[in-house]
Parts: C-alpha cells; sequence; structure tokens
C-alpha cells in the first residue's frame, strides 16, 4: 500500500486531503503542520509520497522542507498549495518537486498526479542504478583492457627499439601502427570514461566570461599549431551560468572541432558569438572548413559516429557526445547547421542566471 505523509498547518484541510487519500486506498502515515516535522518524519518513516503545502507553520517553509528531504531522502514531494503567482512557482522549482497542484484541485487530479510521481520516482531509482552499474562497468572494463594495450605498446616499443635493424622496412612499418593502434585505443578508452564521468559529475555552478574562455582555448592551440593561420573572432561579454570545469570541457571541443576542421581551408575563420532567439541568448562557434552533409546533423552528436573518416581528421566520435551530455546537464540545448564543403555552426544554451 502506498505511504503519504501530508504536511499542511491547516487541520480541516489536512483532514480532507486525508480522507480523499484512505478513499483511494492510500495509507496515510501522518499529518503534520510543520516543515522541521515533516523532514523528521520523512527520515523515520520514509514514506513514499509527501503532500506539501508551501506556507507552513514555524520556521521552515514547505520549499525548504521538500529541498531538504529531496536531498536527504530523495523521496518524490508534491506542491498543494493555494499559491500560484509566478514568484512561487519559481521558488517552488529549485526544490524539484514532482507535481504541483493549486487548491482547490479535483480528487481524481490529487491520485493522477500521486501515481505520476511515484511511477516518474521509480523510473529514476532505476536509472540511477543502472547508471551506477554502468560506471562500475565502465571502470572494470577499462582496467581490463588497459592492461592488455599496455603489454601490446611495451613490447612492440621493445622490439622496435631493440631489434629494428634486424627487421625489414616494412616489419618496422608494422611496428610502429601496432603502436598508434594501441595508442588510439587507450585514448578511446580515456575519452569513454570522461564520458561516463560527466554524466555523474555534480555541477558547480558559477558566472562563466564565455568570451575569456573561447579566447583562451583558440590562443592554445594556436600556440600548440603555430604553421597554421587561422582567423578568429570572439564577440565580447559573452557570459553564462554553469560549471567551469565541464563548460571548458564543452568548449574545448567545439572550438577544437572547428580548429580541426578548418585544417584544409585556405584562408580558415572561427567565429565564436551568440544571437537571441526569442528571449533566449543562443551561443554559436561557427567555421568555414569541411562542414558535414546537412540530412546528417542528427548523427553529429551519437558516440563513435563520425562523418569523415580518420585518414582525413583523426578523432573517435566521442567529443560532440560529451559535449551533448553537458551541455543537457545544464538544462540547456545544442544542435548544428552544416553542408559539405561549406563548414558548421555549432548552437548552444547555457542558463543565463544563476539557477
Amino acid at each position: 500500500m502506498t505511504q503519504v505523509l501530508i504536511v499542511e498547518d491547516e487541520a480541516i484541510v489536512a483532514e480532507s486531503i486525508a480522507s480523499k487519500l484512505r478513499r483511494y486506498g492510500y495509507e496515510v502515515v501522518d499529518t503534520l503542520p510543520t516543515g522541521e516535522e515533516a523532514v523528521d518524519k520523512a527520515g523515520k518513516t520514509r514514506p513514499d509520497v509527501i503532500l506539501m503545502d508551501i506556507h507552513l507553520a514555524g520556521k521552515m517553509d514547505g520549499i525548504q522542507a521538500a529541498d531538504r528531504i529531496s536531498s536527504q531522502y530523495h523521496i518524490p514531494v508534491i506542491f498543494l498549495t493555494a499559491y500560484a503567482d509566478e514568484q512561487t512557482i519559481a521558488r517552488a522549482k529549485e526544490a524539484g518537486p514532482f507535481g504541483y497542484l493549486v487548491k482547490p484541485f479535483r480528487e481524481r487530479d490529487l491520485y493522477v498526479t500521486i501515481e505520476m510521481a511515484r511511477e516518474r520516482s521509480r523510473l529514476e531509482a532505476e536509472l540511477e542504478a543502472a547508471n551506477r552499474e554502468l560506471d562500475s562497468f565502465s571502470y572494470s572494463v577499462s582496467h581490463d583492457l588497459r592492461a592488455p594495450l599496455i603489454a601490446i605498446d611495451g613490447f612492440s616499443r621493445i622490439l622496435e627499439e631493440t631489434y629494428a635493424g634486424y627487421l625489414p622496412p616494412d616489419g618496422v612499418e608494422c611496428l610502429s601502427r601496432i603502436r598508434q593502434a594501441a595508442n588510439q585505443m587507450d585514448q578511446l578508452i580515456e575519452d569513454f570514461l570522461r564520458l561516463s564521468r560527466v554524466t555523474r559529475a555534480p555541477l558547480q555552478m558559477e558566472k562563466l566570461d564565455i568570451s575569456r574562455i573561447a579566447r583562451d582555448i583558440l590562443g592554445q592551440l594556436a600556440t600548440h599549431d603555430p604553421d597554421r593561420r587561422v582567423h578568429w573572432r570572439v564577440e565580447e561579454g559573452l557570459a553564462a551560468y554553469g560549471d567551469p570545469g565541464l563548460c571548458e570541457i564543452a568548449l574545448k571541443n567545439l572550438i577544437g572541432n572547428a580548429w580541426k576542421y578548418t585544417m584544409h581551408t585556405n584562408n580558415a575563420q572561427i567565429q565564436v558569438g551568440s544571437l537571441m532567439q526569442g528571449q533566449t541568448r543562443v551561443f554559436f562557434i561557427k567555421d568555414n572548413g569541411a562542414g558535414f552533409p546537412s540530412e546528417k546533423a542528427n548523427l553529429l552528436f551519437i558516440p563513435l559516429q563520425r562523418l569523415h573518416s580518420h585518414q582525413e581528421f583523426p578523432g573517435n566520435g566521442i567529443g560532440l557526445a560529451t559535449v551533448q551530455r553537458i551541455v543537457h546537464r545544464h538544462g540547456g540545448r545544442i544542435w548544428a547547421e552544416g553542408a559539405t564543403g561549406e563548414g558548421a555552426t555549432f548552437f548552444f544554451t547555457l542558463p543565463e542566471e544563476a539557477g
């Protein structure tokens, strides 16, 4: 039987809700008037769902109580409140509620909201368990694969350095290719692990100077590749909120791609800027490089999918998948436009204010 905790400081309202729940076969764990009591009771009884009013007696309101319960016990909280103003809804969203019903509500709406919250909670728990298994599997595979790779690279290096004089030129070339393939495989394993960590790492949100980060990345690329002549332009004043480490990884991948795919382009150009779509600022990174078939844009963010051969442009097809996961973790969107031989533009959004 589903256990429900009601947190409502008006006793008559609380009992009315409890009666509705009992008619649908729910077990009412308790009815409490304060947020402090709700947090304590949640920890002791671990109900399946908590119905929470926002304005409560005591020092802690419903939003604060819900935020603490969600972070400590991962119990789904549904707000039942008479307040539907934008400020209250904005505050409520920060607690990550599983539902929001404005009083007065229909009995059937209450039932549907509870059942949807329970199903979402179940699916999230399954997803979290699957992610933990995937992390464990990734690290296990990484360890198991790296051991033979180290042996292949080490012994082939010994052969190359010690016995190269006894081998014909094509034998030396074979050893070189073996070592190169082993190094590529090791890099692929590392990229997969990084992709897994991006999904799980907690976000540390800060205000970011996107313009400065982009200029630094382009400067580093120019230093490491002094023979390239690339004209680049970065719009001033680009700013957003995000995790500094993850957003730098995303920008390095996007700008690094623009740098890479313009390597065969005369008068190579890279532009980092922004535009407005309605009320939303959209950042973009544009180049005039190799581009891609426009009908295959949906394949760009799939791991291991490459639209160019490794011989033409090195890479393993993990970078853009990593960028997409970073952007999605920040609640943003990313998409691309391009044409073969005419360059590519990657668009993405990030929070414009602290969330």
